[in-house]
C-alpha cells in the first residue's frame, strides 16, 4: 500500500476518534453535569493519549502525534469538567 493511504488512513481514524469525543465535551460544557461519567476511565484515557502522543513522536509519526495532542485536549476538558462538577 502506497505512504501517501497509509497517511489517510492514519488522520481519518484520529479525526474519528477526536470527532467522538465533542458530543460528551459539549454536553458536560452546557449542563454541567457529569455525574453519569466515570472518572477513572477519563483518568486512564488521558493518560494513554499522552503515551500515544509520546509513541507519535518516537516513530516520526504526525498523525499519531498531533491527533492524540488534540484529543487529549478534549478528553482533558472533560477530566476537568468531571473535577469541577462532581
Amino acid at each position: 500500500m502506497d505512504m501517501f493511504w497509509i497517511e489517510v488512513i492514519g488522520y481519518l481514524a484520529g479525526v474519528l476518534l477526536v470527532v467522538s469525543l465533542l458530543p460528551q465535551v459539549i454536553q458536560s460544557w452546557r449542563t454541567k453535569k457529569t455525574h453519569d461519567i466515570s472518572l477513572w476511565r477519563f483518568i486512564l484515557y488521558v493518560l494513554g493519549l499522552i503515551l500515544y502522543v509520546a509513541y507519535g513522536f518516537l516513530i516520526d509519526s504526525m498523525p499519531i502525534a498531533l491527533l492524540n495532542i488534540v484529543a487529549t485536549v478534549m478528553a482533558g476538558i472533560i477530566l476537568y469538567l468531571k473535577l469541577r462538577y462532581k
